[in-house]
């Protein structure tokens, strides 16, 4: 398979299902729909491109280490970043009356 046209899928496809899952707006879910169309019109196209010669439990294989790389990259951002969401003590809130510990 075309090596550019499987990143240009796979991207699409994952930014395509991550926004149709995050947005409530409809107008905003048909633009995801249509970005994962995207996506999947760009993996047509580069099988198309390599006429099938690449096979398709190679083609699977790929896809599964691709994601795997990708969910890599990701648990790694979320553990480097994790304490910049996590509540510090500048969001507790003070009763009036209540001594601090």
């Amino acid at each position: 398979m075309c090596p550019a046209c499987y990143i240009n899928a796979l991207l699409l496809l994952i930014f395509g299902a991550s926004g149709a899952a995050l947005v409530s707006n409809i107008y905003f879910q048909i633009a995801m729909g249509l970005i994962m169309v995207g996506g999947i019109y760009w993996m047509w196209l580069g099988y198309k491109k390599n006429e099938g010669k690449g096979g398709l439990w190679k083609n699977v294989r790929t896809t599964i280490i691709y994601i795997l790389l990708f969910g890599a990259g990701y648990v790694t951002a979320a553990y480097q970043t994790h304490e910049v969401w996590a509540p510090g003590p500048h969001h507790e809130v003070i009763i009036e009356g209540q001594e601090l510990p």
